[in-house]
């Protein structure tokens, strides 16, 4: 049994990274699809620490922006997506979509809207791979 935990450990992050990563490519689009694209500005960033599996700190700074929505409301928003914290006062394009009293908002960039999805998605499909390999390779 214990032959078996490397493979099974790379399928549960595979298929962890993959379930991440189709979640935000769907979420994305969704916005993308329903949202309205309008001009940001970064006013201040939240910077939050983070520890991996390793013990290894790491600092994220999450960008608070403000923007007016479609009906003239002044909204401030912290964003899910980390960013430099070197562009404050800098406007950024975003596209939001309003649910009830929150927004879900979404940079409007290729990296954000494409890549960063993608970046979960191959790295699923290659930890899953190789914990199939593994495995057919054990049995």
């Amino acid at each position: 049994m214990e032959n078996l935990i490397g493979p099974i450990v790379f399928l549960i992050v595979g298929g962890v990274s993959l379930y991440a990563g189709f979640y935000v490519r769907n979420s994305n689009r969704r916005i993308q699809t329903n949202g309205i694209k309008t001009k940001a500005k970064i006013i201040d960033f939240v910077e939050e620490r983070s520890q991996d599996a390793d013990g290894d700190s790491h600092i994220y700074h999450y960008p608070i922006v403000r923007f007016t929505d479609k009906n003239g409301i002044e909204t401030t928003q912290k964003l899910d997506s980390s960013e430099n914290p070197k562009r404050i006062n800098q406007p950024i394009e975003i596209i939001y979509l309003k649910k009830d009293e929150d927004y879900e908002i979404m940079i409007n960039s290729d990296f954000w809207k494409t890549y960063f999805p993608m970046i979960f998605i191959i790295g699923g499909f290659l930890f899953s791979g190789i914990g199939i390999v593994w495995l057919t390779n054990k049995i």
